[in-house]
């Protein structure tokens, strides 16, 4: 496939794991037959939920609420004047450590959202009450009909090519993207978290089509890591992919620098990170990103440590 242009919203979702937990709080337990676990999964709804249902069968439900808000990134070759990136959200599930799905945010309808005018503003997707316990993952719900990208006046559909739906979903008409957000709340918590949708690393448009390999990072509270990037001659670098690793050595998120080398890291855990700047980068959806302005061989990195709601501007990068 050519890219008819270079795709991507930033902040790429962690690739491995990207963890972190809250409170204290036991673990939901996996359902068992004759003491072995099974395959069938549950998906508990909003309104269906039963005393059972909750940790250990306790008639009294024991609750922690969490809401979450969803950022974005800057598109490559793209402003907000020539082109959309819009998403047909219905809503975000919670998913147990026995693989049971538990309603957490939903709508009746596909709110169709934007993605890139969310770039310095958050989208508050609401919140949501869960039982007490560890739910290793989420997954954000996307309808494909209503994700398109707008691009120069003229519109294309929008093509899943790594398709993840859910096993409640046999008509397979929501797509679930697996968030890796660990949430861990207690009788009573009331948490927050940050998701990014990475567009930068999802999307390639080509062929008239827009082919998604959907990519969002998760991080609990709101930690945010800003810098700029510029080369030796103090001009801007733009284009240069901002990768943050964690302390495993896991891609936590990434990011573009824009125009005038700045960028933002978003949808990450508190903790500490190796920022680094790549200059070359292919993305999930198999774009070769390649940065302007940098000085040949240049490939900078500092560290940065955050708490859940820290916003630390890093010193410039010099690539």
């Amino acid at each position: 496939m050519k890219p008819l242009f270079t795709a991507g919203i930033v902040a790429a979702l962690a690739l491995g794991g990207c963890g972190g937990s809250h409170g204290s709080a036991p673990a939901l337990p996996a359902q068992s037959v004759s003491g072995q676990a099974h395959q069938t999964h549950v998906r508990h709804m909003k309104n269906g939920r039963k005393p059972q249902d909750i940790v250990g069968g306790a008639p009294s439900i024991r609750l922690f609420n969490i809401s979450i808000n969803l950022f974005d990134a800057p598109l490559i070759g793209a402003t907000a004047g020539n082109a959309q990136f819009n998403a047909g959200i219905l809503g975000i599930d919670a998913i147990d450590a026995g693989g049971d799905s538990w309603q957490l945010i939903a709508s009746d309808a596909p709110q169709v959202v934007n993605l890139l005018s969310l770039q310095s503003s958050s989208l508050q997707m609401g919140s949501g009450s869960l039982p007490a316990g560890t739910y290793p993952s989420i997954q954000l719900l996307l309808d494909p009909a209503t994700t398109t990208v707008t691009y120069n006046g003229q519109t294309y559909p929008a093509r899943f090519t790594d398709p993840n739906h859910p096993w409640w979903d046999p008509g397979q008409t929501v797509e679930a993207v697996n968030v890796p957000l660990s949430i861990t709340g207690a009788d009573g918590d009331s948490l927050n978290a940050t998701l990014d949708f990475n567009v930068f690393q999802s999307a390639n448009l080509a062929d008239g089509v827009v082919y998604l390999t959907p990519t969002v990072a998760g991080g609990m509270g709101s930690p945010t890591i800003n810098g700029t990037v510029a080369n030796a001659a103090g001009q801007p670098v733009a284009n240069a992919t901002v990768i943050a690793t964690d302390s495993h050595g896991v891609v936590a998120n990434t990011t573009l620098t824009a125009a005038d080398g700045s960028y933002h890291l978003r949808g990450i855990n508190p903790g500490g990170y190796t920022v680094s700047v790549a200059n070359t980068f292919t993305t999930n959806a198999g774009v070769t990103v390649t940065a302007s302005g940098a000085d040949d061989g240049a490939a900078p990195s500092a560290y940065a440590l955050v708490g859940p709601n820290t916003q630390l501007t890093l010193a410039t990068l010099r690539d």
